[in-house]
C-alpha cells in the first residue's frame, strides 16, 4: 500500500492511502490520526490500512483527488534519523540557503522502521523495515526531503530485495543529469544503525547517498523520481526550488 500525510495546518498532518496509480486517495484518519501513530501500533493497524487500500482501488471508498503539492513528508517528524539531517521539508517546498550560498543535494532511498532491537541483523533487520520512500538529503543545511508517498515493501514486488532495484531519475533545471542506481543495501544500513541502540517505531533510516551529488545555486531545482517497468511514478517526485533566504 501506498501512505502519505497531507498538510492540515499541524505539526503532523493527516494520514492518507493513496492509489497504486497516485491520482487518488482516501482519509485514513478514522483509523488514525498520524502515520506514527500508525507505526506505534503497526501490526494491529496495518490490516486495517490494507483493507481501506483495497477498497480505494476498486472505488468502494470516498476518494479525492491527490496532489503531490499537497504532500508533507510523510513523516513529519522522526524520534530517531539517521543519515538525513535534522529537518525534514515537504516534497514540493523550496530548499533554503543562505543568500549566496550553494548547496549539495545528493538522491537516495530511506526507509522507516519498526520497533528494531539492538544488535539486530539479517532477516531481523529487514523485516523491521515498514516503510520505503526516496530522499533528497542537503547535508550543509542539515535538510532532508522525502517523497511525497512512502510504500510498503510488499508494493515494489520483484523491485525489492532489502534495496530498491529501481533506478533513481535525477534532474537540475528539468535537464536529465542521472540515472542513480537505486541504493545500497537498506537491510545493512538498518541493521549498522541498530549496532549501537535499538530502533524505535518510526525511525528513519537512509542509505548513503550516491556519488552524482547536484551542486545548486538559488533559482535552481531539483527532481528525484523512481518509475517501475511500465514508467510510472513509485512514491511521487520530490522536487524544490532551492530559495536564498533572506
Amino acid at each position: 500500500m501506498k501512505l502519505a500525510t497531507l498538510k492540515d495546518g499541524t505539526r503532523d498532518g493527516k494520514l492518507v492511502v493513496v492509489s497504486r496509480d497516485l491520482t487518488r486517495f482516501t482519509d485514513a484518519s478514522f483509523l488514525t490520526p498520524t502515520l506514527q501513530a500508525a507505526l506505534d501500533d503497526w501490526r494491529r493497524i496495518a490490516p486495517h490500512l490494507a483493507a481501506l487500500a483495497q477498497s480505494l482501488q476498486v472505488g468502494a471508498v470516498p476518494f479525492a483527488r491527490f496532489h503531490e503539492h499537497d504532500a508533507h513528508s510523510p513523516l513529519p517528524r522522526a524520534y530517531q534519523h539517521i543519515g538525513c539531517g535534522d529537518v525534514f521539508s515537504g516534497p514540493r517546498d523550496p530548499l533554503g540557503i543562505a543568500s549566496g550560498d550553494g548547496a549539495s543535494v545528493s538522491a537516495t532511498v530511506a526507509v522507516m522502521t519498526g520497533d528494531i532491537a539492538r544488535g539486530a541483523s539479517g532477516n531481523d533487520a529487514r523485516d523491521g523495515i515498514v516503510l520505503v520512500m526516496l530522499a533528497a538529503i542537503a547535508p550543509e543545511v542539515s535538510l532532508a526531503a522525502f517523497s511525497p508517498v512512502a510504500v510498503t515493501p510488499d508494493e515494489l514486488g520483484e523491485g525489492w530485495g532489502g534495496r530498491l532495484a529501481q533506478p533513481l531519475h535525477v534532474s537540475a533545471n528539468g535537464k536529465p543529469v542521472a540515472l542513480q542506481s537505486g541504493a545500497g543495501d537498506l537491510a545493512s544500513a538498518v541493521s549498522n544503525a541498530a549496532k549501537a541502540r535499538p530502533l524505535h517505531a518510526g525511525a528513519i533510516v537512509a542509505a548513503e547517498a550516491g556519488s552524482d551529488a547536484q551542486a545548486l545555486r538559488a533559482g535552481d531545482t531539483i527532481r528525484i523520481e523512481a518509475k517501475d517497468a511500465a514508467g510510472h511514478s513509485i512514491f511521487g517526485a520530490i522536487e524544490q526550488l532551492v530559495s536564498a533566504n533572506p
